[in-house]
């Protein structure tokens, strides 16, 4: 009996040190924003739906496991649009909030906000507030598309810090580029779609790899869908090789359904569990079995 109890400590012991370092990837849309690249890049005019793929309504919600295991929720959606710079722009919120048993270990609550403009497509605006853990963050970074530049404010213990920086052209954020990507109309299989990104305090290429077509089964059906992988330059603390793996709607919305992460230990999956959308017609195959 003793035995089985050193041995529960010592499995709880490592369950809590791999949930500390795991969980902060519940925001899985925002961790393509890790990467960095040390060139600057424009994208080139291509093939864009326009606002025909998401519009305001638009309410996406993913179940989070880690190596199968529940551990929270994270939703995506379209909220009004707004008027930013002068201009009319979508207004995009990303949620992350672990469970309750994660939350005993390592509470994680993440809002992210994106302000896309509604024509060019290019990012005016992010808000980030994170609690990880004992960890909070907050920042903000306005992006000046005229004169290219990009004002940051960073909340922290000392105060409120602000630092500018050069952008490249047409620039996303890390939310706003998954957005700018479903706009592709012409996604072939081994090509390559480059994105360029500003976030934390560097400017990058992003890199989304088209992999394959395939039909995928999830919690609502299955889905015709286009396999990608961004291609991360960067090892970051959380990330092993990097590459973050989504199954896309095999439609012009190309609505994520699937995101597969690899890391150091397992992976992290987040599946779709509810979608909401006005006159939403789905990419789906009626499951014969």
């Amino acid at each position: 009996m003793r035995v089985f109890f050193t041995n529960l400590k010592k499995s709880n012991k490592i369950k809590t040190m791999t949930l500390k370092r795991l969980l902060p990837f519940l925001g899985f849309f925002f961790i393509i924003s890790q990467t960095y690249a040390t060139e600057l890049v424009s994208t080139p005019p291509l093939n864009l739906a326009q606002s025909t793929v998401y519009q305001p309504g638009e309410r996406l919600v993913y179940k989070v496991t880690y190596m199968g295991i529940p551990a929270g929720e994270a939703v995506m959606a379209v909220l009004d649009k707004t008027e930013m710079n002068g201009r009319e722009s979508f207004h995009i919120l990303s949620t992350v909030e672990s469970n309750d048993f994660v939350s005993f270990f390592y509470p994680v609550q993440d809002r992210i906000e994106s302000f896309i403009d509604a024509e060019a497509l290019y990012s005016h605006a992010i808000k980030i507030k994170q609690r990880q853990g004992k960890k909070r963050r907050e920042k903000v970074i306005d992006f000046d598309q005229v004169e290219h530049r990009a004002l940051q404010t960073k909340k922290d213990k000392g105060g409120l810090k602000e630092e500018v920086f050069d952008i490249p052209p047409q620039v996303q954020d890390s939310l706003s580029a998954l957005y700018y990507f479903r706009m592709h109309q012409d996604l072939v299989v081994g090509q390559s779609v480059y994105i360029p990104v500003h976030e934390s305090d560097k400017n990058w290429k992003l890199e989304i790899k088209v992999l394959s077509r395939e039909s995928l089964k999830t919690a609502l059906g299955t889905f015709d869908t286009i396999k990608v992988k961004a291609l991360v330059r960067y090892q970051g603390v959380f990330m092993d090789k990097g590459d973050v793996t989504l199954w896309l709607t095999d439609d012009e919305k190309h609505i994520p359904v699937h995101i597969e992460t690899k890391i150091k230990i397992g992976h992290i999956d987040a599946s779709l569990v509810s979608m909401d959308e006005a006159n939403r017609t789905f990419a789906r195959i009626e499951a014969s079995m």
